[in-house]
């Protein structure tokens, strides 16, 4: 009787300790679905876009990427040769860093000749 009471016992206590709720509680917003937290990660900081990607602007030298609307903006970067890299921002406007921005009116610029031979200049290919 006592090993009975000692089983019963041990089995209302791993009862209780997974809550006893449902699959679909946490599916639905029950009182058992987990609440969000903070993230871990932090905003990231830098320049705003709007400072940085002007047509005929130069990009800086030492620019690595730029903040639009609390995250980091969309960009492709190519490492050249010489070791300035070559930045795409949003598919609208590009650079070498520590050269000239251009912002072609032909889309996609990337299939343009003058794009093309940036590249190439920029990578050796």
């Amino acid at each position: 009787m006592r090993r009975l009471a000692l089983v019963t016992l041990t089995a209302l206590l791993l009862t209780g300790c997974n809550g006893g709720g449902s699959d679909d509680d946490t599916k639905d917003g029950g009182k058992d679905a987990p609440t969000a937290t903070a993230s871990a990660t932090p905003a990231p900081t830098g320049p705003t876009c709007a400072d940085i990607w002007k047509p005929g602007a130069t990009l800086p030298p030492d620019y690595t990427s730029c903040v639009q609307d609390g995250v980091e903006a969309r960009q492709d970067v190519e490492k050249c040769t010489d070791g300035t890299e070559l930045v795409v921002f949003m598919d609208q406007m590009y650079a070498v860093t520590g050269g000239k921005i251009l912002a072609p009116k032909a889309q996609p610029f990337q299939d343009s000749d003058e794009f093309g031979k940036v590249y190439t200049d920029c990578t050796g290919e």
